[in-house]
């Protein structure tokens, strides 16, 4: 005898769209990665999952730190009771916390320092410096008159 068959009703259709990615070849991570997606597609669990995973990516990334213990809550009892009410709390804290504008500025302000005088040189005091330009092209007799004219 032939069981009877299960009446076949129609889906409606769903409006979809198609991505398609690549993987390096001999790339141990995109292997990886690559191997989960064929066990997910293998259970037909595939765009599900993804789907899950990066929506809880994108939770993680914002601080939502809830959205893993709501994915996975066997890592909720891994916490010691005092940790996850000190994270929950420290996570209301965040929220609850506002920044502050910060004040107009109008300019740098300036330091108060005391006030120096201004140096004096008295030119006077020391012999003036005279320096001549030699344009000849003997490399030596320049540095012998510029011997000469040092002392």
């Amino acid at each position: 005898m032939k069981s009877p068959k299960k009446s076949a009703t129609k889906r409606k259709p769903v409006p979809r769209h198609t991505r398609k990615y690549q993987f390096r070849n001999d790339h141990p991570m995109d292997q990886h990665a690559e191997d989960i997606l064929n066990f997910w597609k293998s259970g037909k669990q595939e765009i599900t999952k993804l789907r899950k995973a990066v929506a809880l990516y994108y939770a993680l990334e914002q601080g939502d730190l809830p959205a893993l213990f709501d994915a996975f809550p066997q890592y909720k009892t891994q916490f010691a009771p005092n940790t996850a009410q000190a994270l929950e709390q420290f996570m209301q804290i965040l929220q609850r916390q506002q920044i502050m504008p910060a004040a107009p500025v109008a300019g740098p302000k300036q330091i108060e320092s005391p006030k120096l005088a201004m140096p004096i040189f008295e030119d006077d005091d020391e012999p003036t410096l005279l320096i001549h330009t030699n344009t000849s092209t003997d490399s030596t007799l320049n540095f012998v008159a510029a011997l000469h004219s040092m002392q």
